[in-house]
């Protein structure tokens, strides 16, 4: 017997579907661990330009201050007022934008639940059925907090998301 026929023989005996199994738990662990690591690359990016902006916003709150106590016929001080007030604009702008970590860290989360959840019922999935399938889908869509995410998941482009964020 060559050693191909031998090494098929292990194989002929195991279920049809314990390939399947043994790669699935295989490598959606890996890709639950990845998720895992993408989501808290951007937590701690979105954190630390957080900090960065409230360093900025802090002296541009300085900058305010000193520009008050300057007499309002010196030179240059509207000028200097509107480039503080164009600043703190700004900066408020960009904290919106910075939303976009929050809202990573939210659709990766539901991604890697959803491959735990995967991994963890797939054995028990060897006749699952289009409705069923449909049903894991809906339960999936039914998780999601951004329009993208709904669009995506039914195949429709995504642009840029629209930012409709209050700071209070």
């Amino acid at each position: 017997m060559s050693r191909r026929q031998q090494s098929a023989s292990p194989a002929a005996s195991a279920p049809p579907d314990a390939g399947i199994t043994l790669m699935t738990a295989t490598v959606l662990p890996i890709w639950s661990r990845q998720l895992r690591a993408i989501q808290n690359t951007v937590q701690g990016g979105a954190v630390d330009l957080l900090s960065c902006f409230a360093g900025i916003m802090g002296l541009q709150d300085l900058l305010d201050s000193e520009l008050k106590a300057m007499p309002a016929d010196a030179t240059h001080t509207l000028a200097l007022q509107q480039l503080s007030q164009e600043l703190a604009l700004q900066c408020e702008r960009a904290l919106v934008g910075l939303q976009f970590g929050d809202r990573a860290t939210q659709m990766l989360d539901i991604l890697h639940d959803d491959t735990q959840r995967f991994s963890q019922e797939l054995p028990n999935m060897a006749h699952a059925d289009a409705a069923e399938a449909q049903a894991w889908l809906d339960a999936l869509e039914a998780r999601y907090t951004t329009d993208e995410q709904r669009d995506s998941h039914h195949g429709e482009s995504t642009g840029p998301p629209h930012n409709n964020v209050e700071f209070f």
